[in-house]
């Protein structure tokens, strides 16, 4: 599961139904990160304290007793969690409301309905990886700097999950977005206007996309800047 999520030693770790604490201290003890491990059960949280002592990682992780539902999670890089599927499925709409984008999460076996993973890697048994994605579906003002002049659209995107569409709506158009990719906080997609292909990819921070254009070919390839602003989301979104 951690190796899945890529761990590293600046990641925080969350392990939701931490049981015997065995994910939370592998991330301290052998990827050097930091851990905590929410679990309802005080006797497991108590065996998890005392296990992290023997193994020497007491400084870099901690337990909690109490809900899942009710945890604190908003600081999390990674999340894990082993949990029946009745379970994940209640936990999906908190993970989406708390977790920042980009933050990665690791599913044992049960996985989610209605999300696809990101990726998903079967060694023995089920293991699920999904990236958080942030919120782009709405309407954006895109102002970018092309070779003939600075160009300003109106630019579309509906979401599903990570999964993403839409398009520029120009004078007399709409030029589609194609290859329209979003993980985490990242957004690419390719827009073509005047018999040019021009490749976006950007930062999306809250209600502002900031990022780079390239344009042309080989040794003649450009790139300029560009940014977008939000202007609408839709209804409930």
């Amino acid at each position: 599961m951690l190796r899945l999520a890529a761990v590293q030693p600046n990641d925080l770790v969350y392990d939701l139904g931490s049981g015997d604490g065995r994910v939370v201290i592998s991330a301290a003890r052998d990827w050097g990160a930091r851990g905590v491990g929410v679990e309802i059960d005080p006797k497991l949280v108590a065996e998890s304290v005392e296990r992290a002592r023997r193994e020497g990682v007491e400084q870099r992780v901690t337990f909690r007793t109490g809900d899942v539902f009710d945890a604190k999670i908003g600081d999390a890089t990674v999340v894990t969690m082993y949990l029946l599927s009745s379970l994940v499925h209640r936990l999906e709409p908190k993970l989406l409301a708390d977790l920042k984008p980009g933050t990665r999460i690791v599913a044992h076996d049960y996985g989610f309905a209605e999300w696809k993973p990101d990726r998903h890697v079967q060694i023995s048994k089920n293991f699920y990886l999904y990236v958080v994605p942030a919120h782009v579906a709405g309407k954006w003002r895109l102002t970018s700097a092309l070779p003939t002049s600075t160009r300003d659209y109106e630019l579309e995107f509906q979401q599903r999950y990570q999964e993403i569409k839409g398009g520029a709506r120009v004078a007399g158009g709409f030029l589609p977005a194609f290859e329209a990719l979003l993980s985490g906080e990242r957004i690419a997609f390719v827009l073509l206007d005047d018999d040019m292909s021009y490749r976006y990819d950007g930062r999306v921070a809250g209600d502002a996309i900031e990022g780079r254009v390239r344009w042309g070919y080989g040794p003649r390839q450009q790139e300029s800047t560009w940014r977008a602003k939000r202007i609408t989301t839709p209804a409930g979104g």
